[in-house]
């Protein structure tokens, strides 16, 4: 749809299942009602959507402030888009009763305040999802709801792409072209890698024995271990100066739970002229400070815990 504010002549529904195009409750998840937009998705498996695998700390019925993405298939040139999204979203694991004569009374399973909830323009619609028969295990199947939790790094990769986009996404910027999202992506993975090299090389140079557990999805990156300890470093690349990270839920629970051992290394200008900076918890300002300069506090910017992808 164009709109997603209800079926009407000038906005009809494409695909959506077997339901009569008048009755299909998706065609409403933009429409503004009390100042909250009221989001409909069915789940395949079992009618429920499984929280515990958007947090797995999550033993309720409800999860607050998750990143929904919504996205739908092109109705001409076929592939998977994503069309728009709900941010600080709550989502149910089962349907809610609505009596909004304005949306059919239809039931709902994700809200947000309509503030947070961003559709694309049809023809800006153009960031690809992946999917799973032609990139394999762990990516978007024949589900409604793909919760994008696989630690298969390409969809890891993926979700982190994705996040930025919508995250340096303004209504106002102009087409932004596939071909700009994938040298982006492609700057960004240079960085990256460009970063565990240097801190790989940084503490084997101070006699650690350094391994990878970037593919193990465990909340760092590397394990650097010298005379019985082991240390846990999640590495962050910076292609400039300033020092402003974006951790996942993941990693941010990694780094509460194992503060004593746990380093974050951002790594800035890490092309050109890369200077690592190693961030350690101060348990008495309670904030992760630079292990050299105590005046430098890290500013961490959380990602919010992800429904993946529902169309």
């Amino acid at each position: 749809m164009t709109h997603y504010r209800g079926n009407c002549p000038n906005d009809q529904i494409v695909g959506g299942g077997s339901y009569r195009d008048d009755d299909k409750h998706e065609a409403f998840n933009y429409l503004p009602i009390g100042g909250k937009c009221y989001g409909y998705v069915q789940p395949v498996r079992w009618g429920k959507i499984n929280l515990s695998r958007i947090d797995k700390t999550c033993s309720g019925e409800r999860l607050d402030n998750v990143l929904v993405v919504w996205i739908a298939k092109h109705p001409v040139g076929g592939g998977t888009y994503i069309v728009g999204w709900y941010k600080n979203a709550s989502v149910y694991s089962v349907f809610q009763e609505s009596s909004s004569a304005l949306r059919n009374n239809y039931e709902y399973n994700i809200v947000a305040n309509s503030k947070d909830c961003t559709l694309i323009p049809i023809d800006q619609r153009s960031f690809q999802i992946p999917r799973a028969n032609t990139k394999g295990l762990g990516f978007l199947g024949q589900s409604n709801v793909w919760y994008a939790d696989s630690p298969n790094k390409d969809v890891q990769q993926f979700r982190d792409e994705a996040y930025h986009f919508i995250q340096e996404y303004s209504i106002t910027e102009r087409h932004i072209s596939k071909q700009a999202i994938q040298v982006d992506a492609k700057a960004r993975k240079q960085v990256e890698e460009a970063a565990i090299l240097f801190v790989t090389k940084e503490y084997r140079k101070l006699g650690y024995r350094v391994v990878s557990r970037e593919k193990e999805n465990l909340g760092w990156d590397l394990d650097a271990q010298k005379n019985g300890i082991t240390l846990m470093l999640e590495v962050k690349g910076l292609a400039q100066s300033q020092i402003s990270v974006r951790i996942s839920a993941n990693e941010y629970k990694a780094m509460m739970v194992n503060k004593d051992s746990y380093r974050l290394c951002v790594v800035t200008n890490a092309i050109k002229k890369p200077t690592l900076i190693k961030f350690l918890w101060d348990k008495d300002v309670k904030a992760w400070v630079s292990e050299t300069d105590s005046s430098i506090i890290l500013s961490i910017e959380l990602k919010p815990s992800y429904l993946a992808v529902v169309e």
